[in-house]
């Protein structure tokens, strides 16, 4: 599940470097999906922004250890040459990311998309994703609200009717007091 889009560069965030990991030049990296989306051979894009200045390393070695992966970078063969990586945004191509099947999304295609109800109200903008027990949870920022005002919409079919990636738009039946304000 990959993040953020840069849609202008035709690539998607799929993880961040951490910090320098032993002597031989590897860092440790946080995948936004918990898994590496790459293998030994195949290259990432680095950016500090993710706005500007994208640089090219192919992969030279990954191992999982934990939650996170150890990634060694072809040219990076030395500690100090990791810690210059530390921070950076890492992209694919989005044409290189795998197909999903239907009804399945990244969350960079959900971020950001306008949430209406079946009668066609507005409800918001959704603004961050998490999993909770075993289904993935839609937080909604209400149009006009203050942060702390986010509704909660679980990702189930009973409540997510429709999802329209190319108009942006989620169309949901809210459960009984779901939309309720206090």
């Amino acid at each position: 599940m990959c993040s953020k889009s840069n849609k202008s560069a035709g690539l998607v965030e799929c993880g961040r470097v951490g910090r320098a990991v032993a002597l031989k030049g590897e860092c440790q990296v946080i995948w936004a999906s918990g898994s590496c989306p790459v293998s030994k051979g195949e290259h990432l894009l680095l950016s500090k922004d993710g706005k500007s200045e994208f640089e090219k390393f192919a992969v030279a070695g990954v191992r999982t250890q934990g939650r996170f992966s150890i990634v060694r970078f072809e040219g990076i063969s030395d500690r100090n040459s990791a810690k210059t990586l530390n921070g950076s945004l890492i992209f694919i191509e989005e044409e290189r990311l795998p197909q999903l099947g239907k009804d399945e999304y990244y969350s960079y295609q959900i971020l950001g998309m306008k949430v209406v109800t079946e009668e066609g109200t507005e409800v918001g903008e959704i603004v961050r994703i998490f999993t909770a027990g075993e289904n993935d949870v839609y937080e909604i920022l209400p149009y006009g609200a203050k942060r702390g005002s986010e509704i909660m919409v679980p990702a189930i079919s009973e409540v997510i009717r429709n999802i329209d990636i190319a108009k942006k738009v989620m169309t949901i039946r809210p459960m009984a007091g779901m939309l309720d304000r206090e």
